[in-house]
C-alpha cells in the first residue's frame, strides 16, 4: 500500500489549504495503481492539527494500534514519547472523485 511520508508544511503555510492539496495530489499519484492509501501521524501534541487533518479528510485508522520505530508497541513496555511513537491511518481512494492530476512545480 502506498504511504504518505514525512508530509510537512511550515508554520507560515498551514491553514492555507496547502496539506490538503499535498494529500490530494498524493491520493491521485496513488489511485492510478490502487485502492487504497496510508498515512502514518506520531502521537505527540505537536502533531494534532495533522492528526485532525487526517480524519477530516476520511483518514480512519488503520485498527494495528501504535508502532514505535515501524513496530507495533508490546503490552506493559516503555517507550520514549516523542517523534517515533506513532498511528496509521488508512483511506479507501475513489478514482472518479479524485483530480486529474499534472505534476507540481
Amino acid at each position: 500500500m502506498p504511504e504518505i511520508q514525512d508530509l510537512n508544511v511550515l508554520p507560515r503555510h498551514r491553514k492555507k489549504g496547502v496539506g490538503t492539496t499535498l494529500i490530494a495530489h498524493c491520493e491521485a499519484l496513488a489511485s492510478q495503481r490502487t485502492d487504497t492509501i496510508g498515512i502514518g501521524v506520531g502521537l505527540h501534541p505537536g502533531y494534532n492539527n495533522a492528526q485532525r487533518l487526517y480524519t477530516k479528510l476520511g483518514y480512519i485508522l488503520d485498527g494495528h494500534g501504535v508502532h514505535y520505530n515501524n513496530f507495533p508497541v508490546e503490552m506493559g513496555a516503555s517507550y520514549r514519547f516523542g517523534d517515533d511513537l506513532i498511528i496509521y491511518f488508512t483511506k479507501m481512494l475513489a478514482s472518479d472523485t479524485l483530480l486529474d492530476v499534472t505534476p507540481l512545480t
